[in-house]
């Protein structure tokens, strides 16, 4: 999380697809590209789109080059966040959500076989959060050429928070939960009872959440 031109900031979260040094390093690719290419001045969604497809390029680069590398990958959803308006840019099961005071609204599609049963209406949230393809991911970054990347502008309000988090966090707690928690919770404290939550029902250490709460002040951001 940094900030950017015209009171906003960038934030991301990237989770490695299959484990072991390619997942890591997929991820960090992608995060650090991420924020070499969108740079300061970001005016246009059109930036942090290409910001990411250069990030899948030098991810499938990368894995060309070493064996021990091919095929690696990554979740990677990102947002430019100003006072007055959002640009999200999304690939994989990894999540962004709008925090209201009495709901909050998901802002992307788990990139998976469940969950686009789900957007398409064939499985319930719940059922989704079961099913046993939830796992499978159809679009990631890095393992081909290129990726199609869902993208949005939104408009914003300094109250409005918005939590992004890998799926340690999203495959053990509800949106109900979620939401709840964002009713008793405000910055790092809303963090923490997410990742304590999490983990008291047996999620991976592997989570990580991301929140910003007006972009007057710095966002915070936590793993584990």
């Amino acid at each position: 999380m940094r900030p950017v031109s015209g009171d906003g900031f960038l934030v991301a979260v990237a989770d490695g697809v299959g484990g072991g040094p390619a997942g890591q390093e997929a991820s960090r690719l992608a995060l650090e590209t991420l924020d070499d290419a969108v740079g300061l001045d970001v005016t246009e969604i059109r930036r942090l789109a290409s910001a990411v497809s250069l990030a899948n390029r030098r991810i499938f680069e990368s894995g060309q080059r070493d064996d021990a590398l091919t095929g690696m990958g990554t979740t990677l959803t990102s947002a430019v966040v100003f006072p007055d308006r959002v640009f999200l840019a999304h690939v994989g099961d990894s999540r962004a959500y709008k925090l209201l005071d009495d709901h909050l609204v998901r802002l992307t599609i788990d990139h998976s076989l469940a969950g686009e049963m789900e957007a398409a209406g064939g499985l319930t949230a719940e059922e989704a959060q079961q099913h046993p393809n939830r796992h499978v991911l159809t679009r990631v970054v890095g393992p081909f050429d290129r990726v199609r990347i869902d993208v949005m502008e939104m408009p914003w309000h300094d109250a409005d928070r918005l939590l992004l988090c890998t799926d340690g966090l999203t495959a053990v707690l509800s949106d109900d939960d979620i939401m709840e928690l964002s009713r008793q919770h405000m910055g790092q404290q809303l963090i923490d009872a997410l990742l304590d939550l999490a983990l008291a029902r047996g999620g991976p250490d592997n989570i990580t959440v991301v929140l910003t709460e007006g972009v007057q002040e710095q966002g915070e951001q936590h793993g584990r």
